[in-house]
């Protein structure tokens, strides 16, 4: 089960299941001039090009009709462009509607044939997409339900890696995640003997030999190694040489320069990052503006040790996640750390202590919560 694969990235399973039909009866993308149209458009959305990602939707609208691969692009663009999704936002309904649409256009492909391998593979998108928006917005149960009607279709590439490499994705990321979410997330353990045993080390290898050998699904392979290694693994440096790669690759996305950032906070690191915080402090969206003056504080206390300058911005962080409604609680864990860092410096400590716990119970991830509880004890 992989109910909360990444936080940031909602691209869950959408280029496999797109781009992964070679045995599918429908066919669709066979064509070649309709697989270079996908790919141009997954690329224009990765790289925050939504003007031309329009243009390519438009004509894929028209060339496939009422097609479930169609809606699931759409739910993809709206992830990226309207990140974080929350319930009660417009984008949130929005998403919602293309991936239940998604999910009944499949489900009349199956009517008509079960074994219906793309229908499959389109549904298994669906029901992923849903459970990791649902335990985005706290709504556990359902996300539940979700996942579980997503594993009935994940279980359809495990035997397939070797004439289909695309499926080391989904493979890949199962045996990590049906391992390490439970460890990190207690809440699940008791629902989980419906889904077969995971293995974290095949699952990191699996999406390593995605690396290698995947074509579509390469970048997602990538990406979820970054987040893996960084965030659950703690091994920044490994994690570094992918959030290099998706960095270089898709320079205009403003989540790919957060996480080499973070990654190279983490690694206490300098990497001329300032010139990327001043891209998402430059952006329009109040989301990269959250993180940006997040980062910016983080750089001017730990690098340049102006740490009054710091606190200014960490609370500007706030204000504009407060005003935006866009705060998440894993970037509020890292503000709440440097609040507390740099209060417990300037001789606040109280203050200081309050802050960190606030990071402790924010932390998504085990080894940012253990950063602040490290601070505690000293």
């Amino acid at each position: 089960m992989s109910i909360n694969l990444n936080k940031y990235l909602l691209s869950l399973f959408v280029l496999v299941c797109l781009l992964s039909s070679a045995s599918a009866q429908k066919k669709v993308l066979d064509d070649e001039r309709t697989k270079v149209l996908v790919q141009q458009g997954i690329d224009s959305i990765y790289n925050l090009n939504f003007t031309a990602a329009d243009s390519i939707i438009e004509i894929l609208d028209k060339k496939l009709g009422e097609y479930p691969g169609n809606y699931l692009l759409r739910a993809f663009y709206i992830s990226w462009k309207h990140k974080p999704l929350k319930e009660g936002d417009d984008a949130y309904v929005q998403f919602e509607s293309n991936l239940n649409q998604a999910i009944a256009l499949s489900s009349g492909m199956l009517e008509k044939n079960e074994n219906d391998e793309e229908a499959n593979f389109f549904m298994m998108a669906g029901h992923a997409f849903l459970a990791e928006l649902y335990v985005n917005n706290g709504q556990n149960l359902k996300a539940l339900g979700e996942a579980k009607t997503a594993y009935k279709y994940i279980k359809i590439g495990f035997g397939q890696l070797d004439r289909n490499p695309e499926f080391y994705f989904s493979s890949g990321i199962y045996n990590y995640y049906r391992v390490k979410y439970p460890e990190e997330n207690p809440f699940f353990k008791p629902f989980l003997w419906f889904f077969k045993s995971g293995d974290k080390a095949e699952g990191l290898e699996m999406l390593k030999q995605g690396v290698k050998k995947a074509s579509f699904s390469r970048a997602e392979c990538i990406t979820y190694l970054f987040h893996i290694y960084l965030r659950y693994e703690d091994s920044p440096a490994i994690a570094m040489d992918y959030a290099s790669l998706l960095k270089d690759k898709y320079p205009n996305n403003l989540i790919y320069t957060a996480n080499f950032i973070e990654n190279s906070f983490r690694l206490k690191q300098n990497n001329n990052i300032l010139a990327d915080i001043k891209k998402l402090l430059d952006s329009q969206q109040g989301f990269y503006q959250y993180i940006g003056e997040i980062f910016y504080g983080t750089y001017l206390e730990l690098f340049e040790y102006k740490m009054n300058e710091a606190l200014s911005h960490y609370k500007k962080a706030e204000l504009i996640g407060d005003e935006h409604k866009c705060r998440v609680p894993h970037y509020d864990s890292f503000l709440f750390l440097g609040f507390g860092r740099v209060y417990k410096a300037q001789g606040q400590k109280d203050l200081g202590e309050s802050y960190l716990k606030k990071s402790v119970k924010s932390a998504e991830y085990q080894i940012y919560g253990n950063d602040a509880e490290q601070l505690l004890k000293n």
